[in-house]
């Protein structure tokens, strides 16, 4: 997927579409991030993920079955050391932007507001059926021949459980008003790095 920009009032977004944990979408990052010259950069993850990223101190990266599951369709399309966590282009754009003093914003729900809509919208049937799923990839794999493809099927697969597509709804509604709150405050130029 190639970058896009967009702008809003009088901020130039520039969003860099990437497929989270790939080694390959280091340079990507950097490359936009020092020809693009963002005030800001936004980041898909929450606040505290940001900060757990950028003071990452190198041991082993606690990860969820179904981040595990992810990795390992992307390792068999790829090979081994094509795939990270924590995900190289937010690790790239979090050094680069502290390198060059930019802002590194989280734009995804905080920690206490992704329970509550955990909570409110994940019934003990949704998280049976996210086990059965999570069994049947970790025998078969995430279908996908690109690694785009692996992450849309991922996502795909999960909004087919009726609480995870309210709660992944919930999400994205969220990043777009957090990244249209960031337009009011009219920087000129934010770099918006999804995943």
């Amino acid at each position: 997927m190639e970058p896009q920009s967009i702008t809003v009032g009088k901020t130039q977004i520039r969003i860099l579409p990437t497929v989270k944990g790939l080694v390959s979408e280091s340079k990507m990052v950097e490359d936009e991030i020092n020809s693009f010259e963002p005030e800001l950069v936004a980041l898909s993850i929450g606040p505290e993920e940001v900060t757990g990223t950028r003071d990452w101190d190198g041991e082993p990266y606690d990860m969820s079955r179904w981040e595990e599951v992810y990795g390992l369709s992307l390792r068999k399309l790829l090979g081994d050391n094509s795939v990270r966590l924590p995900p190289p282009s937010f690790v790239t754009a979090i050094k680069i932007s502290d390198s060059k003093n930019i802002d590194v914003l989280g734009i995804d729900m905080d920690e206490e507001s992704f329970t509550e809509a955990y909570t409110k919208n994940i019934s003990f049937w949704n998280t049976m059926s996210r086990g059965r799923l999570e069994k049947s990839m970790a025998k078969k794999g995430i279908e996908g021949e690109t690694p785009e493809a692996i992450a849309i099927n991922m996502e795909n697969s999960i909004r087919k459980i009726s609480g995870f597509a309210k709660l992944e709804e919930q999400r994205v509604r969220e990043m777009v008003n957090n990244l249209l709150s960031l337009t009011k405050e009219e920087p000129e130029k934010v770099t918006n790095v999804t995943n």
